[in-house]
């Protein structure tokens, strides 16, 4: 999984993007400030750590996050795309073209030593102000694109080249009215029409809302709290918040400092958990396990994936050679301890290639190539 950290200028972003890494990205260091910096945050798993004491592997391998932390995307940059004058749009959109989600760092700290760029503290505003960049930055790709069309269709027209262009118009009213792409439902053969354009609105998109020390509190009610009952209801939109000054200092705790911290902010959970469970929840992903002395490993799939397919995730020689997934229940597993024991017990399955992976599952994959 791959996330885009992204927001205005002075939010944080940097902030949450070393609590995210544990600081493993060395932060000081970056020269300058308009390159993107990338990441690889390992996915906490208590289940993954008990199936670890259980099988007791040589190795244990947790999914992994790829975050790419961009410069603050400033008011009127999209729209200067849109105009024509932008210079650095076209990298900003390059470091996101493969990213599977946005997370959109919105301030809701007030800190005199460091203005708001926008004079005072409103996540409301800014959601709205930043949507509108993305959506003035999307309105410029389409109509560059449209205007190629129109030449293309007026050489040869085919069928494919009308189809983009009917659904490209279909993108620019939407925009050109301030909605985003991400509530437009798109067929499946549309969705793959537009697949290779860089469309930042159309992206689902976690607002994560960075509050001061003194709204800690207010984590587990960020909605009502800041008033996003709006965007909550949204198509493709989580929305959760964190104390990033508190939260990345505990994270560099012992797990007994931390809970001590915690417990005095009243911190609901921690900030890594917080984001990546409503990461996974807005893409719609959960992880799937094997389990066996050589290695226990976590792997993110999407839902509803066939057990081919899961297969594919971890070669694809796995898939092509496919005969049947021998299926254990994360409890089973845990209360018994190998697959052989789950088959005496009657409790493991003998699957096909349809079948649908469910979260927590521990698979063993039979295959021949």
């Amino acid at each position: 999984m791959k996330v885009g950290i992204v927001g205005l200028p002075q939010v944080g972003k940097t902030t949450i993007f070393s609590l995210l890494t544990q600081g493993k990205v060395d932060a000081s260091s970056w020269g300058n400030a308009r390159e993107a910096h990338i990441g690889i945050a390992e996915v906490p798993d208590p289940r993954l750590d008990r199936l670890a004491e259980i099988v007791n592997p040589k190795k244990t391998t947790y999914a992994t996050v790829e975050y790419v932390d961009l410069p603050g995307l400033a008011k009127g940059e999209g729209k200067a795309a849109l105009e024509g004058q932008s210079k650095d749009m076209s990298s900003y959109l390059n470091n996101l073209k493969n990213v599977d989600t946005l997370l959109h760092v919105v301030r809701g700290f007030d800190d005199p030593s460091l203005p708001h760029i926008e004079g005072s503290v409103d996540p409301l505003r800014d959601i709205g102000l930043f949507e509108l960049e993305l959506i003035f930055s999307d309105l410029a790709v389409v109509e560059k694109r449209l205007e190629r069309l129109s030449k293309d269709l007026k050489k040869m027209k085919t069928q494919e080249l009308e189809q983009e262009n009917e659904l490209l118009i279909r993108f620019k009213l939407a925009l050109e009215s301030e909605q985003p792409l991400r509530e437009i439902t798109l067929a499946p053969e549309e969705a793959k029409r537009v697949r290779g354009f860089t469309f930042l609105s159309a992206k689902p998109i976690l607002m994560v809302v960075n509050v001061g020390d003194e709204d800690a509190a207010k984590i587990d009610n960020v909605v009502e709290a800041f008033g996003l009952q709006k965007q909550a209801a949204m198509p493709n939109v989580g929305i959760t918040a964190v104390c990033g000054k508190i939260e990345s200092e505990i994270a560099s705790l012992s797990p007994d400092d931390a809970a001590v911290f915690m417990a005095d902010y009243n911190l609901p959970g921690n900030a890594i958990d917080r984001i990546i469970n409503k990461s996974y929840d807005l893409l719609g992903v959960f992880s799937f396990y094997t389990a066996g002395e050589p290695e226990a490993r976590a792997w993110t799939i999407p839902n509803g994936t066939a057990a081919a397919q899961a297969a594919g995730v971890i070669h694809s020689d796995i898939e092509k050679g496919f005969i049947k997934a021998e299926v254990v229940s994360y409890d089973d597993m845990i209360a018994l301890g190998t697959f052989a024991a789950a088959k005496s017990k009657g409790v493991l399955r003998l699957e096909g290639k349809e079948y649908k992976v469910r979260e927590g599952d521990v698979i063993l994959f039979r295959f021949n190539v």
